[in-house]
């Protein structure tokens, strides 16, 4: 869905190069494993044309320390997957952060 040809890293955010050379920044709400794989959930930091506002990119996610690799998540029943894992972690975290309230 977002092809990106090159990621920048930092401990809070990724800039993304997505087709056609545009860079966006973005920030790194989570990132979270489904059997052996992980993901990441991405949040634009501006509004990107064509994109509704507070819609979240996901990818596959992997990591050396030093250096992040970001690829598509090529099937709609991964997808799913990981954007069900994605919706379960927010749920938790307002959850929690209810709680913490009381």
């Amino acid at each position: 869905m977002n092809n990106t040809n090159k990621t920048e890293y930092t401990e809070d955010t990724i800039t993304l190069l997505l087709d056609g050379g545009k860079e966006v920044e973005c920030d790194i709400l989570a990132i979270f494993p489904i059997r052996e794989q992980f993901y990441v959930a991405l949040m634009p930091q501006t509004p990107i044309e064509g994109y509704e506002e507070g819609e979240y990119f996901l990818y596959r996610y992997s990591s050396d320390g030093e250096n992040v690799e970001l690829s598509d998540i090529e099937s709609d029943e991964e997808w799913e997957a990981a954007e069900d894992k994605f919706e379960e972690l927010l749920d938790e975290d307002e959850f929690n952060s209810m709680e913490d309230k009381k």
